[in-house]
């Protein structure tokens, strides 16, 4: 059923004006949350922390769509200052949540190295900016490369610099952790549960339709990832995303050889705590003939010889730049499919129109989770807008396109 615009009441402030009162209301507010990645846990856990009732909705299994197959790589690389900001934020939140849980994050900082001259003085001049910003970088000579990462040959290269607030984390583990405490707080995680309907009354939220039946809601959270447009248009939203495949090698386990990220593009790699080598030559799929449907749709590979193949290749290429990954056995290889905004940017928060239905959802899922869940919690029980989001709101696509009208 499709949502019909609707103003914002004003029971909100009048409960928030009374401490107990916003208790009691906080206990009984039922959230529905659609997806189990480590966006939708990261709001289950920080929404029950605060005494929401909280349902988790997943179709398949948490962790199973882009979250179980990112890089997973924390890092707060962007020139946007307030974008850049943000992602500090989250990696301050990942160490808050790392010292109340078990949470199988390794800061090791991360390795960028170039080896020609324009992109060696791209990179010095994009470090040193980025550094006076309060991101924290410095520039490597070899020897001191050679110190921080004695198993690494990155060859002869013209710049190198060491990003030491980075870090990565499994996705996986991580996303169960906060599933698992968001339990502890009386979340139900339904899997497999897959929403295939919005139900309203007149413009209000009332709950969802799923494969295991109806649920009376009074907010509804879609952290869906890819899925987000088709869950957002049965409330009369169109959320821009694009389609952003990617790969990624896992060899088997080996004896520790790295702590950092490393990244000398378009190579990028990480071990794992449990000794495997994740990474990836290729941070999207190329706009090749062959590539054509893959851009499309979700697909999987046509054969496991082909997917060997390509697992195989990224391995011996890392191995080039970590010998001690040479001839390491390929576990698996994984294919997963990112939401990407159209303009690159989150997109958080209510409808426009609407104060029951919000979005949350953003390439850098894993990076933003931490601080995301936080701001939501606040947003969504306390109806406390954050500035942190404010360039982020759904309405701007409205906007724009009302500009482009």
């Amino acid at each position: 059923m499709s949502r019909r615009k609707f103003l914002i009441g004003i029971g909100g402030i009048a409960v928030a004006s009374t401490p107990g009162i916003l208790l009691a209301a906080r206990s009984h507010l039922k959230v529905g949350i659609v997806g189990g990645g480590i966006m939708g846990a990261s709001i289950a856990l920080h929404l029950a922390q605060a005494g929401a009732d909280v349902t988790v909705f997943e179709k398949t299994a948490p962790a199973s769509g882009a979250t179980g197959k990112s890089f997973a790589w924390l890092n707060a690389f962007s020139d946007d200052a307030h974008y850049r900001d943000l992602r500090l934020q989250s990696l301050a939140a990942y160490h808050q949540l790392q010292a109340q849980m078990q949470l199988d994050i390794t800061w090791g900082g991360s390795l960028l190295w170039k080896q020609e001259p324009e992109a060696a003085a791209n990179l010095r001049e994009r470090a040193l900016r980025l550094d006076r910003a309060g991101y924290r970088m410095r520039a490597l000579g070899p020897e001191e490369f050679s110190i921080l990462a004695p198993n690494l040959a990155p060859g002869a290269f013209e710049a190198a610099i060491y990003a030491g607030l980075d870090g990565h984390l499994d996705p996986v583990q991580v996303t169960n952790s906060f599933l698992d405490e968001a339990r502890k707080y009386g979340a139900r995680v339904l899997y497999p549960c897959e929403v295939t309907d919005l139900k309203f009354s007149g413009s209000r939220l009332t709950g969802v339709a799923t494969t295991s039946g109806e649920y009376s809601l009074d907010r509804l959270v879609i952290a869906a990832g890819v899925d987000t447009p088709t869950l957002a248009a049965k409330a009369d939203y169109v959320a821009p995303l694009n389609h952003s495949p990617g790969i990624l090698s896992h060899s088997a386990p080996l004896p520790p050889l790295i702590r950092t990220v490393n990244e000398q593009v378009p190579v990028s790699f990480k071990q794992t705590s449990s000794g495997r080598i994740v990474g990836t030559d290729s941070s999207y799929a190329p706009e090749t003939p062959v590539h054509r449907d893959i851009l499309r749709g979700r697909q999987e590979f046509p054969n496991a010889e082909l997917r060997s193949m390509h697992g195989r290749r990224i391995l011996d290429r890392i191995a080039t730049l970590l010998p001690g990954a040479r001839g390491a056995p390929l576990q698996r290889l994984t294919l997963g499919f990112r939401p990407l905004p159209k303009d690159g940017f989150p997109i958080v928060g209510y409808i426009p129109g609407s104060d029951h239905v919000y979005i949350a959802v953003t390439h850098s899922g894993v990076t933003l989770a931490a601080i995301m869940g936080q701001l939501i919690r606040r947003e969504i029980l306390d109806g406390l807008p954050s500035a942190a989001f404010a360039p982020y709101r759904p309405q701007r696509f409205s906007d724009l396109a009302l500009q482009l009208a």
